[in-house]
């Protein structure tokens, strides 16, 4: 799976370009929220629970500054992924103990065909492994400009 098969998981409604939270509870709520806005999901805590779950058998953020939340849930009908940037940083229990810039959510219904979840989480930590990428990503200016950097446009 290539990064435009990912991005249609996505949109401009899916994007915070500027999470205001500084820790890692206080993020995944605010991300939480920006995905029950930006879509059709109506059950916000079950969607918070299975995040804290994940996050519980070990962070998410795998770090230089990228943190991935990820899990299924029958709270959603198709993958669905939310892009948020924090410009400050959030304290997300990064491997590297740095703070976390970039997050990518991404939630999938437990039967998911062609398994586009885990093809989709691999392909963005693919992607990301540029380091001139990642700079580009913090300092786009929008979400079509984001996008247009993370396809190397």
């Amino acid at each position: 799976m290539d990064i435009v098969e990912v991005l249609k998981h996505t949109s401009p409604a899916l994007f915070l370009p500027d999470l205001q939270a500084t820790d890692k509870a206080a993020a995944l709520a605010e991300m939480v929220e920006g995905l029950v806005s930006g879509t059709s999901i109506h059950n916000p805590d079950t969607i918070l629970q299975m995040l804290q779950s994940r996050e519980h058998l070990g962070s998410t953020a795998v770090g230089p500054g990228i943190a991935f939340p990820h899990g299924r849930t029958l709270a959603v009908q198709r993958l669905t992924i939310l892009i948020a940037r924090s410009h400050a940083g959030v304290d997300f229990d990064s491997e590297d103990g740095q703070p976390t810039h970039l997050f990518f959510v991404l939630v999938a219904p437990p039967q998911d065909s062609g398994h586009q979840y885990i093809k989709s989480l691999a392909a963005l930590i693919d992607r990301l492994q540029d380091a001139g990428l990642r700079a580009q990503l913090g300092e786009a200016a929008d979400y079509d400009a984001f996008c247009a950097a993370l396809k190397g446009a």
